[in-house]
């Protein structure tokens, strides 16, 4: 039965794109406003990254709507601040104070809210009503759009959920950005729809203060399938990374064993790393004189080492420091040059300088005081020179872990776990990257210490979003508790849990939760909202058939609507390349690349083998599927 108000709030709807409409035109006009054509340029580059702020509202523009105590007009929310030609609001933004209530109100807690109407909508047409009364009736008319939208089949890329935010979610979101903040949450609560909208809640607060946020996420397929949300909430403020991309210019090809990511991940690098640093920057320090105007000018031995002190104290050994070190010295030198030749020190400064860089004098001199290392040079030789790695590591790596680091500099090539090693070399060396105002870390439990010290370096103080399940860990490093993982961040963390899982019907819950108990007990287990799905299915077939009876199921369920992946322990999925019967378009995923993705229909192939290798990811891959799993 069609809601008797659908369309009255159907014209105001229109009504408030027409609004928007002509506020999209005056953007796009905002170059015409000026003669000077630097300014007109400026305004153009300022209008085009504006209006992709308006291309969202297409998706819905207006979401639902609050009737409040005292209040002659309702309040409507949605995606973005709407006002018509006189200035008088007609839809505020989901981040905006105002809208808070809708989020928050309770029978319990109204906070003068007396209804809360939601909207279904298709693009900028209204397709139902859903009302809830909050004056104590309890009243609730129409479906419940937070289940319909959860039981839609999943896409290619994530999707926003400002619509359908809730209150356990909505809390976490708009919470302060220091102190740092741990969201906790098994399958399906949300917890990276909560890190990614606090991103646009946070930049909408206090842009001012963060300027810019880091969201940092467990691999590129993860990114990938994240990377939609953001642009679609009108955020240009964020960046989005890889932790296997946050070192620029590094492209990881190659993956090292297990073994190997472990030792690379562990924190005693960084001691090799400083060791090997300080040996390759090692001063010499040694008189810096020539001959001006006929008198000796000069800078004495002395002097030079307490400049080198200065200048590595304050700032290390960074190329910033290296700098600060030469004008120190030619200071001095400028200093004894006006002391000695008074009245016949004519040159100024530059020009002083000018005549010691002469055919390469002062670099050769500063060369051999302060030598240059490569951060990216140093970290190779590391790793393919054993001297270099003996002399850097005695006493803080044994001789076997040494064996395991030594690789050939045939065909050498970047690993994912040598970025946080060339992330410490460059902090080192060249220079500590770039600080954000906010820095998001997505399934951080999979994080090695080095990876997590090479995120925190990238944080403004402590300012810092944690989110993970302690009991889906499938990194290298298996942390027992968020206190193992918190001693590599900055600050002191505050550890908040989701316990609703929105996402994994109970069906499928059912299923998983057992091994709870046993990967994490100390970790509550989630409620699954809603059930329903298919039960999943167990299929016990022969080991030599494996990658058949996997391939037939899946080809069965690529019949169904949603989307469908194929998940095998890494030794068989050779195997499963290797059959002319398999149709490419179904993803074949190893457990870890399977991070923090959703499906329709999973294919678990195997489970005890997965299981063997990597214990604490089975229970993430059996809680991927929101209709079915095999």
């Amino acid at each position: 039965m069609t809601h008797p108000d659908l369309p009255a709030e159907q014209a105001y709807v229109n009504d408030a794109y027409d609004c928007l409409d002509r506020m999209r035109g005056l953007v796009e006009r905002a170059a015409d406003a000026t003669d000077s054509e630097v300014a007109a340029l400026a305004l153009e580059a300022w209008a085009v990254r504006r209006l992709r702020t308006f291309e969202d509202a297409e998706r819905g523009l207006c979401f639902g709507r609050l009737d409040l105590e005292a209040t002659p007009r309702p309040l409507y929310v949605g995606r973005r601040w709407v006002h018509d030609d006189e200035s008088e609001v007609l839809v505020v933004n989901w981040q905006a104070p105002a809208a808070r209530p809708f989020y928050i109100a309770t029978p319990a807690e109204p906070h003068n809210v007396t209804l809360r109407r939601r909207f279904r909508t298709d693009g900028r047409r209204l397709l139902d009503l859903s009302d809830e009364t909050l004056d104590g009736s309890g009243s609730v008319a129409g479906g419940d759009f937070l289940l319909d939208e959860l039981e839609r089949s999943r896409e290619p890329h994530m999707r926003d959920i400002v619509a359908t935010i809730q209150a356990d979610q909505y809390r976490l979101i708009t919470r302060e950005p220091e102190p740092p903040l741990v969201v906790q949450g098994g399958p399906g609560t949300g917890k990276t729809a909560v890190g990614l909208h606090r991103a646009s809640y946070l930049l909408f607060s206090q842009r001012e203060r963060l300027r810019r946020v880091l969201v940092v996420g467990p691999n590129p397929t993860f990114m990938e399938y994240v990377s939609h949300v953001l642009p679609t909430l009108g955020e240009e403020s964020v960046e989005q990374r890889a932790v296997s991309q946050l070192v620029d210019g590094i492209s990881p090809t190659v993956a090292d064993p297990p073994a190997v990511e472990r030792l690379k991940g562990d924190l005693r690098m960084a001691d090799v790393i400083g060791r090997a640093a300080a040996e390759r920057s090692r001063a010499h320090p040694e008189e810096l004189v020539a001959r001006m105007e006929g008198e000796y000018v000069r800078v004495r031995e002395r002097e030079v080492i307490e400049l080198l002190d200065r200048a590595r104290e304050e700032l290390g050994l960074t190329a910033h420091a290296r700098e600060r070190f030469r004008m120190d010295v030619l200071r001095r030198f400028y200093e004894d040059y006006g002391a000695r030749l008074g009245g016949m020190a004519w040159r100024d400064f530059s020009e002083v300088e000018r005549a010691l860089q002469a055919r390469g004098f002062l670099t050769r001199w500063l060369a051999r005081v302060w030598p240059v290392a490569s951060p990216d040079g140093l970290v190779r030789s590391l790793l393919t020179s054993r001297a270099t790695l003996r002399e850097a590591a005695d006493g803080i790596l044994d001789a076997d872990e040494q064996r395991l680091l030594y690789r050939s500099r045939t065909g050498f090539a970047w690993s994912e776990h040598d970025v946080p090693l060339l992330d410490e070399a460059r902090a080192l060396l060249a220079e500590t990257p770039r600080l954000f105002g906010h820095v998001i870390v997505d399934e951080a439990q999979d994080l090695t210490p080095m990876q997590l010290r090479a995120v925190g370096r990238r944080a403004s103080g402590e300012s810092l979003t944690i989110l993970g399940d302690i009991a889906q860990a499938t990194g290298p490093v298996a942390y027992p508790s968020w206190e193992e993982v918190l001693a590599h961040l900055p600050g002191e963390a505050e550890v908040e849990e989701l316990r609703h899982a929105y996402r994994v019907p109970a069906e499928i819950m059912e299923l998983a939760l057992p091994l709870l108990e046993r990967i994490a007990p100390d970790v509550s287990p989630p409620l699954a909202f809603r059930g329903g799905a298919v039960p999943p299915r167990v299929e016990h077939v022969q080991p030599d058939e494996l990658v058949v009876a996997a391939l037939r199921a899946a080809l069965a369920l690529a019949e169904e609507e949603g989307l469908l992946a194929v998940i095998l322990p890494e030794p068989l999925l050779p195997e499963v390349e290797a059959h002319s019967a398999y149709d490419d378009g179904i993803p074949l995923l190893s457990p870890r690349r399977v991070k923090g993705l959703e499906f329709d229909h999973v294919v678990v192939v195997e489970p005890a083998l997965i299981a063997e290798g990597e214990t604490l990811s089975l229970i993430h891959i059996l809680t991927l599927p929101t209709i079915c799993s095999v």
